[in-house]
């Protein structure tokens, strides 16, 4: 079912043509003529919502347009398709596995880095959080070479 629904909220376009849907499901009653629906979408600037419809007849759904921060995403899908792991990981990272510690710190970067960073998680569709574990983990991957460095 192709979802048709446009808003602007805050000044911000969401629109379910032009985003990308990420998940979603639909319920029928079968004791009433009302189906209903909840889906994610991730606008192609990487905003994400939820698009959610009723329709109890003929005069068409009751729609509405939801923009959700991108950690309500996450747990958004977290609770809805926490099976489908390709899925989940495709937007928002590599999950560490279960027993694996994480530990919370505070690190103090220049402005223009961070929005440096930011920008590539962006891209990449990840938080920045996200984004900066993946670059840690590959600075801290075991060296691919027999080599060692000269001059340490």
């Amino acid at each position: 079912m192709a979802h048709r629904c446009k808003r602007i909220i805050d000044g911000k376009t969401y629109n379910t043509e032009t985003a990308t849907e990420i998940a979603g499901w639909d319920h029928t009653l079968e004791e009433y003529p009302i189906t209903s629906g909840e889906y994610l979408y991730k606008s192609r600037y990487g905003a994400f919502f939820i698009y959610s419809y009723a329709d109890d007849g003929p005069e068409g759904p009751e729609q509405d347009l939801r923009p959700i921060t991108p950690e309500e995403a996450r747990k958004w899908l977290e609770k809805h398709r926490s099976w489908d792991v390709d899925l989940y990981e495709a937007h928002f990272g590599k999950v560490p596995e279960a027993g694996s510690g994480e530990t919370k710190f505070t690190l103090r970067l220049p402005d223009s880095l961070r929005n440096r960073l930011a920008a590539r998680a962006k891209e990449n569709g990840q938080s920045l959080n996200a984004w900066m574990v993946r670059c840690l983990e590959r600075c801290a991957a075991p060296p691919t070479t027999s080599k060692q460095k000269v001059g340490r």
